[in-house]
């Protein structure tokens, strides 16, 4: 049985879900991706898609080219260097999901489209299965456009500016404003900011600076010198430690509309790429 299959426009409507599949995992997880990466990372899926008519095998062996094909698009898009693995399989896991969840509902809307009782009884079978084919490619394209337009604007990195006082030095600080970040104080329930720890080396105590590279036993022996200081338990996804936290002499908080005092204590930790280069990790209230 033969199948006329346009190439051009089943390249077209992959690409784009393709697209459209990065830019809802890069909001679900987080994680931020150039416009090139994405773009090149969805033509790989588009190319990847064509050949799969004409070389890859069915079954299994197909089920496992098609991960690897997701994976190297998530490396595309996602990689940076030294991330983890395991990071690397979550956003792949959230693309494999969305990427089904939008197969689906393109194969309701290809149904939908062949039961409805259009006015096109002088196309031939062939020209009206061009025309389906077609406008599912426009709908991609509409989508990915107007969808990346609003999820680019809803994944764009958020920051504040900290005006911090603390030891009598003020310093000025950029946060990335995560709402993932629930640490607070289990005792007065504050929030906690997690500042990056070189970024406060220069205005803690000697005591403290010298804590720094040290371990919880060293902080304990630090709280004991250094009044105000406390012990914030912290849970990651691997292990669970202890953070140094202080209450700030004064904190004020600037965003986009507004400047505010606020009440935050300040921990110290290794943020590492949590942060994404800023200098602290903030919960607004």
């Amino acid at each position: 049985m033969e199948q006329e299959v346009y190439v051009d426009l089943y390249f077209l409507i992959n690409a784009c879900m393709d697209l459209l599949s990065i830019l809802l995992t890069a909001t679900l997880t987080h994680r931020a991706t150039g416009r090139l990466r994405s773009v090149l990372g969805a033509c790989f899926g588009g190319a990847y898609a064509v050949l799969s008519l004409f070389f890859l095998p069915a079954g299994i062996v197909g089920m496992l080219l098609d991960v690897l094909s997701a994976l190297l698009i998530c490396v595309i898009a996602f990689y940076r260097r030294k991330t983890p693995f395991l990071r690397i399989v979550k956003i792949l896991a959230v693309f494999l999901l969305v990427s089904v969840l939008l197969g689906g509902i393109m194969t309701v809307l290809y149904s939908l489209l062949n039961r409805l009782s259009l006015p096109l009884d002088s196309l031939e079978k062939d020209t009206l299965s061009v025309w389906i084919f077609s406008l599912l490619a426009a709908v991609a394209g509409f989508a990915t456009a107007k969808g990346g337009r609003f999820l680019g604007m809803s994944a764009k990195t958020k920051t504040v500016t900290l005006e911090l006082s603390l030891f009598g030095s003020s310093k000025t600080l950029t946060a990335l404003v995560d709402s993932g970040n629930l640490l607070c104080d289990p005792v007065t329930g504050k929030s906690v900011i997690v500042v990056r720890r070189e970024a406060l080396r220069p205005m803690l105590p000697r005591t403290l600076s010298a804590a720094l590279t040290g371990n919880a036993e060293d902080w304990l022996t630090a709280a004991r010198e250094v009044r105000g200081l406390r012990l914030i338990p912290a849970q990651s996804v691997s292990d669970s430690t202890l953070l140094p936290a202080l209450a700030p002499e004064r904190l004020t908080v600037t965003t986009e509309k507004e400047t505010y005092d606020a009440d935050y204590l300040i921990a110290i930790a290794d943020l590492g790429e949590s942060a994404q280069g800023f200098d602290a990790v903030i919960s607004l209230h």
